[in-house]
């Protein structure tokens, strides 16, 4: 039986962090006896074996490696989303190598994450917290303030499983949830209006939390800008954590600068890490996170359980967890 060489790419050359040793024992162990698997801690090693690999497990891929990619590599294994490389991931499943991601490992945090930015906004916690720092016991100011979930019209912006995490946590909470569909009979919204994404103006309208968690697709491009903002009523909240470019940064920082929508909780951002001069960060109405949305604790425990699932999936030609198919790239949205 021919060896099948599997290259665990897993690190951050920056700090020189790499994929623990116990883990990569583990997806060793998945991979079989038949199988070599090597790890790599620099760009420029993943480089040199890349000829030589047939499975590729990596985070973060670039540019270069995609670009780079050849026939015998048939598999790429990503332990983020498919974040800003999404043309060249394309080119790569158009070309026969199967991709798959991590969004099932991901999603959880990303809804949680989410929902809790949307909470402390329509509560009040980012003016309480404001209040904290002065001592002030802002009674009547945080009270006549703050909203509520239940009851309020939520318009979710997002795609598969993120989506479905989502919605399941979004429901309990008593909303309205309207949801654009992307895709006949989609299993995953349980949605109380579908609309389709080509009236995303309508589903602005609607809503009094707007919640963006989309991929950065050509076709999501700017996908909320000045037209759709303006859509928003004043009482209105955007919380994004999807890719930076979904969200116009430009038009919301005008739109919250002249109080057309009430504040906005922000994840993600155009330029990473955000500039020190950006607005975003001294606006009253605005809460930022350092895109940590998919974060936590137990995060390559579950990353590599689903690549040893997957490993055995690809031993068994059974069908692979979060696999990208060119079906999902060439949609149109818009």
């Amino acid at each position: 039986m021919t060896q099948t060489n599997v290259t665990v790419a897993v690190f951050n050359e920056t700090s020189g962090w790499t994929l623990p040793k116990m883990h990569v024992e583990r997806i060793r162990d998945a991979a079989g006896p038949d199988s070599d698997v090597r790890q790599v801690s620099t760009h420029g090693e993943l480089l040199n074996v890349l000829p030589e690999t047939h499975h590729l497990i990596g985070f973060p891929l670039t540019e270069e490696v995609f670009g780079r990619v050849g026939s015998n590599v048939k598999w790429i294994q990503l332990t983020n989303s498919a974040g800003d490389t999404l043309g060249s991931l394309a080119d790569v499943i158009r070309r026969g190598v199967r991709v798959t991601t991590a969004a099932t490992v991901r999603a959880p945090q990303i809804a949680e994450h989410a929902i809790a930015l949307a909470l402390a906004l329509v509560r009040g916690l980012d003016r309480s917290i404001r209040f904290q720092d002065e001592h002030h016991w802002a009674t009547n100011t945080v009270a006549s303030e703050s909203g509520s979930l239940t009851g309020a019209t939520v318009g979710l912006v997002s795609l598969g499983t993120v989506g479905h995490e989502m919605a399941c946590r979004l429901k309990p909470f008593g909303v309205h949830l309207v949801t654009l569909n992307h895709q006949a009979d989609d299993p995953y919204f349980d949605s109380d209006m579908t609309l389709p994404f080509s009236e995303i103006d309508e589903l602005m309208t609607l809503s009094d939390i707007v919640i963006v968690a989309a991929p950065r697709l050509p076709s999501m491009e700017s996908l909320i800008g000045r037209r759709q903002l303006k859509r928003l009523k004043r009482s209105s909240i955007l919380v994004n954590v999807s890719r930076g470019g979904v969200v116009d940064e430009d038009a919301l920082i005008e739109a919250l600068r002249r109080r057309r929508i009430a504040g906005a909780g922000l994840d993600v951002f155009e330029t990473e890490p955000l500039p020190t001069t950006s607005p975003f960060w001294t606006m009253p109405n605005v809460i930022v996170t350092p895109h940590v949305g998919a974060a936590s604790p137990n995060y390559w425990q579950q990353a590599v359980d689903m690549i040893c699932h997957n490993l055995h999936r690809i031993h068994d030609e059974r069908p692979l967890i979060d696999e990208m198919t060119i079906e999902w790239f060439d949609r149109s949205f818009t």
